[in-house]
């Protein structure tokens, strides 16, 4: 037998609590002190639940897009950056005083966030070299292109805020998600319990709760 999904538990949870209130069991249920103010708590608690888990979907929806949108911003900024400093350092090659100057050849950091500041500052060192300009100019690299360059940096800098963001809303709602579950699993387990003892040797009452009985 698989394992029981989390479909399943909810579903075995409405079924327990909605079918509690029925005519034919609550009486019974009344009996043992689970009366209609408990049931309906147990509704609206069930009902928080699911909503619950439709807000952690969204929210988990919102954050794979905006990752997805920024991975692709990402891997076209690293390209052009690829691009750009091979032809640079190419092009800079005999002065080593200017390839010092502008950084060419500096390890680049693996930190996203880091990366961002050290290309846009490589990119403005080079708009400060005049002669440089003209001479990478042939390569379609330009105070234009350059300008781009940073400009679609500090968005991918937004862009990722925006992810983390999102990401950060996604634990939270799965934390007030996962929350409220556990209350809904400790109210089950009571109900359960109760309406065992309140429905002892009803079968049929049993089992329109979810609770099967052994022949």
């Amino acid at each position: 037998m698989g394992r029981k999904t989390l479909s399943d538990t909810l579903e075995e949870q409405r079924e327990l609590i909605f079918n509690s209130s029925k005519s034919e069991i609550a009486p019974l249920l009344s009996q043992m002190g689970i009366d209609s103010a408990y049931l309906t708590s147990g509704e609206a608690l069930y009902n928080k639940v699911i909503n619950l888990f439709e807000t952690q979907k969204k929210e988990n929806q919102e954050e794979r897009l905006a990752y997805d949108i920024f991975y692709e911003a990402k891997n076209s900024c690293e390209l052009e950056a690829r691009r750009n400093y091979k032809l640079i350092r190419m092009a800079s090659r005999n002065d080593v005083d200017l390839q010092n100057r502008i950084k060419v050849n500096q390890p680049k950091s693996g930190r996203i966030e880091d990366w961002i500041i050290q290309t846009i500052e490589f990119y403005n060192l080079v708009l400060n070299e005049q002669d440089l300009l003209k001479i990478i100019s042939k390569y379609r690299i330009t105070k234009q292109s350059l300008n781009k360059a940073i400009k679609d940096l500090e968005h991918l800098r937004t862009l990722r805020n925006k992810a983390t963001a999102e990401k950060g809303q996604t634990q939270e709602a799965t934390r007030l998600r996962n929350e409220k579950m556990e209350e809904l699993t400790d109210y089950c387990v009571e109900l359960k319990t109760v309406a065992k003892i309140a429905l002892e040797g009803q079968p049929q009452l049993l089992e329109m709760l979810g609770i099967l009985v052994r022949s």
